[in-house]
């Protein structure tokens, strides 16, 4: 019975006619106790009509009491404006008839009815009025034996059932044309609340800080990365750093070409452009900023990678003929008698080993992406390998210390924590006075980061040579690679670590996250 498109349950739609006919009765007993100006009742309180206002009464009782019962919803709303009808209908015959005027009481129960119920239950409704108005006039007129009403009677009955009729469709279209504005308006405002949120994930998905500024510069919109730029930052502000910005876009009559710019803001040298944003009566600007010693450490990146999956293939076409060419010089060494051959044969081997080492430490990068996290218990894990780095270079065997100043776990991957310290030990040890415990590996806990610290006591790095330390290719001696350090790092920043040096002196800490057991 109800309009589909209508939020208005039909046990809320009960409620709400039981509250009108309520109020509709109230205002007539109300009426039946006020005097007009001939000293007569404006509604005529006599016993019948209480008797009315009683039985009534015991309706609207009745329908509230039985909105939560068994019967239909939709069914109880019908019998109850059926039920109206008919008492409003009794009221007329009570107090003269159509031309009391009570008949008028109908159309607001029928403009009620129209914006409760879908267009034919509005005409069903109506019709039921009409039917019971002209019953009411041919009950009167078989009453008082008369064969046909006064045309008065009949011309009026006629006009209020007219009114009825155009009263439940008017308000019916004016309900369906409301239900479906507020439908639409409802359906608008969520799209517009999912696009709010659309927008929101973009913006904070930005790698660059995103600011919204009108035309007098004050912030409007900005993600979590301008916040990193600008502390503090929150909407309705000026900010004086971009103030001169937005007032240059301004006068130059709004642009519409993207403003590059570049301020020195909070210590950060920061570059990006500016977007206008003009759009009717809406002026302002976006702008996108970066730090430029992040755009600088991207394009490292970049290049790096770049550099790496080329020297990856590189050595992947080195190796075949590498180890040709160690298999001739090992052919040669055997049947080499005099010392001159003996020690171009030498020159053969040393070099091919070196540049198989560097082929090897260059396919290290390609592993950097195929992490396998597990807990290592450092205490056992550093005695294995003390005890292997010990058989490579038997000269170091027993002589590097350990020492735990916690009992901890690490999460990490057993292979790349093996290849870094093992870099950075054997680096330790070249330098170092290699007498016992010129070399230490020391084990302490700093919040939920546990450090490892390897110490030699070498003369260390000097100022110079610490700005290059981690980058490729960078080596301070003529046998060495350059790629050791670069690949720890690599490696530690795989598993989530980092890898430091601490001068002044010579050591090397690498901060891992603790794992819990």
């Amino acid at each position: 019975m109800l309009d589909r498109s209508l939020p208005l349950t039909p046990r809320k739609a009960l409620a709400f006619v039981n509250g009108f006919r309520a109020l509709m009765l109230l205002v007539l007993l109300f009426m039946s106790l006020l005097q007009g100006t001939e000293g007569q009742p404006l509604v005529d309180g006599g016993a019948r009509f209480y008797l009315w206002s009683a039985v009534y009464a015991g309706l609207i009782l009745c329908w509230f009491a039985l909105r939560t019962g068994k019967i239909a919803h939709t069914l109880q709303l019908s019998l109850a404006i059926a039920a109206d009808i008919l008492m409003i209908v009794l009221l007329m015959g009570m107090n003269g008839g159509v031309k009391s005027g009570y008949g008028m009481l109908l159309l607001p129960y029928l403009a009620v009815a129209g914006l409760l119920s879908s267009g034919r239950y509005a005409l069903f409704y109506a019709s039921i009025a009409t039917a019971s108005l002209f019953g009411y006039v041919g009950y009167e007129h078989y009453r008082h034996e008369v064969l046909f009403g006064s045309t008065a009677d009949l011309f009026q009955t006629g006009l209020l059932s007219l009114a009825g009729f155009v009263t439940s469709m008017v308000t019916y279209q004016l309900a369906r044309v409301a239900r479906e504005s507020e439908e639409l308006a409802s359906r608008r405002g969520g799209e517009i609340a999912n696009l709010n949120r659309l927008n929101e994930l973009v913006l904070q998905s930005q790698r660059d800080a995103v600011i919204v500024l009108d035309e007098t510069g004050t912030v409007r919109q900005f993600n979590a990365q301008a916040v990193r730029y600008f502390p503090g930052m929150q909407r309705g502000i000026l900010l004086p750093e971009l103030a001169p910005i937005v007032e240059r876009w301004r006068l130059n009559s709004h642009s519409p070409m993207p403003v590059f710019v570049e301020r020195n803001v909070r210590g950060r040298q920061l570059a990006g452009r500016m977007v206008p944003i003009l759009a009717g009566d809406l002026r302002g600007v976006v702008m996108f900023l970066r730090d430029m010693a992040d755009m600088a450490e991207e394009a490292k990146r970049i290049k790096l990678a770049a550099l790496g999956r080329l020297t990856a293939n590189i050595a992947h076409e080195i190796r075949n003929p590498l180890a040709a060419i160690s298999h001739a010089g090992d052919l040669l060494a055997e049947g080499a008698e005099d010392a001159a051959t003996q020690r171009l044969t030498r020159i053969v081997r040393d070099n091919a080993r070196r540049i198989n080492g560097l082929v090897e430490e260059v396919l290290m990068l390609g592993r950097r992406d195929r992490v396998k996290t597990e807990t290592i218990k450092l205490s056992q894990f550093l005695a294995d390998f003390l005890e292997q780095f010990g058989m490579a270079q038997p000269e170091a065997a027993g002589r590097i210390l350990t020492t735990f100043h916690c009992s901890s776990s690490v999460y990490f991957d057993r292979g790349h924590l093996g290849q870094i310290l093992s870099n950075l030990v054997a680096n330790a040890w070249r330098h170092s006075s290699r007498v016992h415990g010129a070399v230490q590996i020391e084990i302490s806990q700093q919040e939920s980061q546990v450090l490892i610290r390897v110490i030699d006591d070498g003369p260390g790095m000097n100022d110079e040579a610490q700005s290059h330390l981690f980058e490729p290719f960078f080596t301070t001696e003529s046998s060495g690679t350059g790629l050791g350090l670069y690949i720890a790092r690599e490696l530690a920043e795989a598993n989530d670590a980092r890898l430091d040096y601490i001068p002044p002196g010579g050591v090397f800490r690498l901060s891992c996250h603790h794992a819990y057991e």
